[in-house]
């Protein structure tokens, strides 16, 4: 597996709870700081939500505003060509993490509504033109809520796409050219292997909606705006891995990525879940095999494997280290996580979308192994978190229509598939890497720490929170774009942080640390330092929220989540 790195978004967690002594209780701790609270929302990039963010008087901020692309009001500044977007040009034949780039856009591709949730049947919407938007954007960074008011009934936006081989390709690895980004999305999609309703080759069901962004400056993201404003805010960091949410949520929780397995013996997968980024025969750059439900391994160590050899040769001529191990098979897209929420193993096999156990270390287990308590809260996990969510009894009327009413123990078989089917619904399976490890879920004194946000809610009421806590949000809360919005993680932020605040002793030893897993695929300007083959990625926010934190600081440290 790769090696971790030696400084890290999980090590630094453990550096501030081995402030703790090493001890369960809180007697004599290096720093005022007792307790960590870790909240991760999903798929926004830096300068989507904090495009307009003024910072206070004595402190600056890298973003759309101060670079000149943008003015406060939203509008194209003096340097908004720096932004501008181009068509590529792949003059291999072959993947590349550098395409040249092309004449510019004359207006962007037009938004589309990609993974929005369709209230009426509880389906994601497909490639359809999101018609809110005008078909003639500028070529560039527009705002959202110039046709889309923040918080309004209807604020969710299309999905862009947001997986491994794209973004190297929309960054080049170090996002010093930054013009690609709408090209790559709209000419490969999520891949091609996901059915008969996933995309093709020439409709990707990508648009331009990964160039929108949020304006503070008018009002957007008033939470998010005030929390950096009083607390302290970084402006340079990153997500762990090139990709989406599984990937760097399992990064969070381990440093590493998750590897394809027998029994713990790397080994190679079916060969349809292996990455092929070349282009498919007769496309610019569709790639051959690569989707949820299809090619997401890859063996980095072999350059002879599809879309290796071009991003080794950017790593040596960088003088960095692939961290790549032989024949291993790294999952670098989403695949879901072996277990079940009761810890039953997930099937496996060339159908069947589930990676295997893990057995490298997880911060838990570090945690545990210096005495310091933990828990891993991931909304949807407790019983409560299910049955009294909004989307139970409307899901339960859908089911009990469908059960007929000769049916054994109908009242019973309805409460069952409507708390199994709102579980699936609420639950981030991929944000709860420790249900990935073999070793927490099989050892109970260890998955006992795996809980839900009721537990976390009654912990914060109680005073009961152990020292390091994550907290992982219902999916409709996440913020992640198409099925959730900004204001949604907002409220839940709010409320988090009110609630820890209405404990006056447990909020004047309490950081809360705010962020995302990943940038979602969303324009972002930051540069990016190249670590190894897997990362590391986009600018994403981060914010740390504590009456230790300085106030209105901006911090620019480069600092990635592995």
């Amino acid at each position: 597996m790769k090696n971790t790195l030696p400084f890290s978004f999980s090590t630094l967690t453990v550096a501030v709870a081995l402030a703790l002594n090493g001890c369960a209780t809180f007697a004599s701790t290096a720093t005022p700081i007792e307790h960590v609270i870790v909240v991760i929302g999903e798929n926004v990039s830096f300068d989507t939500l904090y495009a307009t963010f003024q910072a206070p008087a004595g402190q600056q901020v890298n973003n759309l505003l101060s670079s000149g692309i943008i003015n406060a009001d939203g509008s194209p500044g003096r340097f908004y060509e720096k932004a501008l977007q181009r068509k590529g040009f792949n003059p291999y034949g072959l993947y590349t993490p550098k395409p040249v780039p092309g004449a510019p856009y004359a207006t962007l591709p037009q938004p589309l509504k990609t993974g929005i949730l369709d209230p009426a049947t509880f389906k994601f919407l497909a490639g359809i033109p999101d018609t809110r938007f005008p078909g003639n954007l500028p070529n560039g960074p527009f705002q959202i809520t110039q046709y889309v008011p923040y918080g309004s009934a209807n604020s969710a936006t299309g999905d862009p796409a947001h997986r491994f081989f794209q973004m190297w390709q929309q960054t080049g690895g170090d996002n010093v050219d930054h013009s690609l980004f709408t090209w790559v999305t709209t000419t490969t999609g999520i891949g091609g292997d996901n059915g008969a309703t996933g995309p093709k080759a020439g409709d990707t069901q990508q648009g331009g909606e990964l160039m929108g962004f949020y304006n503070m400056a008018k009002g957007d993201a008033p939470v998010f705006n005030t929390l950096a404003q009083n607390f302290a805010l970084s402006d340079n960091y990153h997500q762990s891995i090139m990709g989406g949410t599984g990937a760097n949520f399992f990064a969070i929780a381990t440093g590493d990525v998750a590897v394809y397995n027998n029994n713990g013996v790397p080994a190679t997968p079916p060969t349809n879940q292996i990455e092929n980024p070349n282009p498919l025969t007769g496309t610019e750059n569709f790639y051959t095999q690569d989707g949820y439900s299809g090619g997401s391994y890859v063996n980095c160590s072999d350059p002879n494997q599809p879309g290796v050899k071009s991003i080794l040769k950017v790593l040596r001529d960088k003088r960095h280290q692939s961290r790549c191990e032989p024949n291993a098979f790294y999952l670098v897209n989403n695949y879901d996580s072996p277990y079940e929420v009761d810890g039953t193993p997930k099937a496996l096999g060339a159908d069947k979308f589930n990676f295997p156990p893990q057995s490298v270390p997880t911060i838990g287990e570090a945690l545990s192994a210096k005495n310091v308590s933990w828990k891993w809260y991931t909304a949807g996990r407790d019983k409560t978190d299910v049955v009294t969510d909004p989307l139970y009894p409307l899901i339960k009327s859908i089911v009990s229509a469908q059960i007929p009413a000769a049916t054994p123990n109908r009242d019973l078989v309805i409460e069952g598939v409507t708390f199994k089917q709102t579980q699936t619904a609420i639950y981030n399976s991929i944000g709860d890497p420790h249900n990935a490890s073999q070793k927490v879920v099989t050892t109970p004194a260890l998955r006992e720490h795996l809980q839900g946000l009721t537990s976390f809610i009654s912990d914060i009421q109680n005073e009961t929170l152990p020292a390091v806590s994550y907290v992982v949000p219902k999916n409709l809360s996440s913020g992640h774009p198409g099925y959730s919005a900004p204001i949604s993680y907002e409220l839940f932020i709010k409320e988090l942080v009110e609630g820890v605040q209405s404990k006056p002793k447990l909020w004047a030893n309490t950081a809360i640390i705010i962020t995302t897993d990943e940038g979602g695929g969303y324009f972002d300007t930051g540069s990016i330092q190249n670590i190894d083959f897997f990362g590391d990625g986009p600018r994403i926010p981060f914010l740390v929220v504590s009456p230790h934190a300085k106030k209105g600081y901006v911090d620019h440290a480069n600092i990635t989540g592995i």
